[in-house]
C-alpha cells in the first residue's frame, strides 16, 4: 500500500472515529437532557406558596382526570371546574421542563379562586401522567395544546381561553400561538419562555462549564439525533419565530436573575411578536420565581393586561353586552 493510501486510510479512521465519538456525545446528550426524567420536589420546601399549589391540585375535590389522543399518545390533564355551572372562563395552565400539572397548582388557584374561573392542567408529553417518551421543547407540545383547546371548545362553544404557561409550558404557548387556534382563546400569558430551543441548549451547555466539544458541533449532532428519536427538529422549536405569527394578545414576564433561561431571551420574544403584546421584568427573580417573589406585583401586571384586552377573561361574561360577539 503506497504512502499516500495510507495516509487516505487513517484520515478516514481518524473521521470516523471523530464523528462516531460525536455521535456517541450527542447520545448521551439526548438521554440527559431529552429524555424524560422526573423532578426533585424537595426544592420547592423553601416555597411554602409553590408546594401548596401543587396540594391544592393534587387534593382538590372537584379535580376530574381527562385525557385526549395526540400523535398516538395518550395525554392527561386535571380539570377543575368552576362552582357556578355557568362560567365560561378557562385558565389552560402549561408546565415546564421535567416536571408536572400540579406545579401550576400556584396559578390555577389563583384563577379558580380569585376570578372564578375553569381551570385545565394538562401533562405535558412524556411527563406526569402522560405517555411519551422525550421532551418535546414546545414543538409537538404546542400541537397538543390546540387538542385541548380543542377539547374545550368541544364541551363549550361559548368558552372565553386563556393560556399561562411557565419555562418549557410558556415556550409550548408560544409556539401555539403561531398557529391557527380557535376563536375562543382571548390571550397568553408566557412567563420564562427561551426565544429557540437550539439557544437555550447551546446557553446550559456552556453554563455547565464543559465545552470539551465545541458546541457548534455538539448541537447540531444533537439536531440530527432529536430528528432520529423523536421525529422533530430543535431548531423549528422557536417561540420567537411562532410570535411573529401570532395573533393572540400576550404578556411576557420574566425575572432578571434567570440563570436557567437567560433574561436577554425575553426582549427578543417581544421584539418578534407581531401581536399585541406587553411585557413584565420581575427584579429579584430568578427561574419562575416571579410569581412567590413578587406575587403583588406579578397577578396586577396580569389583571391589568388582560382587562386591557377585555374584561370579559377574568371577569363574569354579560351575555348581552359580549365584547367578542360578531
Amino acid at each position: 500500500m503506497s504512502v499516500r493510501k495510507n495516509i487516505i486510510f487513517a484520515t478516514e479512521l481518524i473521521l470516523c472515529a471523530a464523528v462516531g465519538g460525536l455521535l456517541g456525545a450527542a447520545g448521551y446528550f439526548y438521554k440527559i437532557a431529552l429524555v424524560p426524567r422526573k423532578r426533585d420536589h424537595s426544592r420547592d420546601e423553601n416555597e411554602p406558596a409553590q408546594t401548596a399549589g401543587r396540594h391544592w391540585v393534587t387534593e382538590h375535590v372537584r379535580r376530574q382526570d381527562v385525557f385526549i389522543t395526540s400523535g398516538g399518545l395518550q395525554l392527561h390533564g386535571n380539570l377543575i371546574m368552576a362552582s357556578d355551572p355557568n362560567c365560561h372562563r378557562y385558565a389552560i395552565c402549561v408546565h415546564g421542563y421535567a416536571d408536572s400539572a400540579e406545579s401550576m397548582g400556584i396559578y390555577a388557584k389563583r384563577y379558580y379562586e380569585e376570578y372564578g374561573m375553569n381551570v385545565l392542567l394538562p401533562d405535558l408529553r412524556g411527563h406526569g401522567a402522560s405517555e411519551g417518551n422525550y421532551v418535546g421543547m414546545g414543538y409537538h407540545d404546542s400541537r397538543d395544546l390546540i387538542r385541548w383547546i380543542n377539547y374545550i371548545v368541544s364541551h363549550d362553544q361559548d368558552a372565553v381561553i386563556l393560556l399561562h404557561g411557565v419555562s418549557m409550558g410558556a415556550a409550548t404557548v408560544c409556539q401555539a400561538t403561531g398557529k391557527t387556534l380557535p376563536q375562543q382563546v382571548k390571550a397568553a400569558v408566557s412567563d420564562a419562555s427561551y426565544s429557540n430551543a437550539m439557544d437555550e441548549i447551546t446557553y446550559l451547555y456552556h453554563k455547565g462549564g464543559k465545552d470539551v466539544i465545541p458546541s457548534v458541533l455538539l448541537i447540531n449532532m444533537l439536531r440530527l439525533v432529536t430528528l432520529v428519536c423523536a421525529r422533530y427538529d430543535l431548531g423549528k422549536a422557536s417561540p420567537a419565530a411562532a410570535v411573529s405569527r401570532s395573533e393572540t394578545p400576550t404578556l411576557f414576564i420574566h425575572g432578571e436573575d434567570d440563570e436557567v433561561v437567560p433574561a436577554n431571551m425575553m426582549p427578543r420574544l417581544f421584539e418578534a411578536a407581531s401581536c399585541r403584546k406587553d411585557f413584565l421584568w420581575v427584579p429579584g427573580a430568578g427561574h419562575v420565581d416571579s410569581v412567590v417573589k413578587h406575587p403583588k406585583r406579578y397577578w396586577r401586571k396580569i389583571e391589568n393586561f388582560l382587562d386591557s384586552v377585555s374584561p370579559w377573561i377574568l371577569k363574569e361574561n354579560i351575555r348581552d353586552a359580549d365584547p367578542f360577539a360578531d
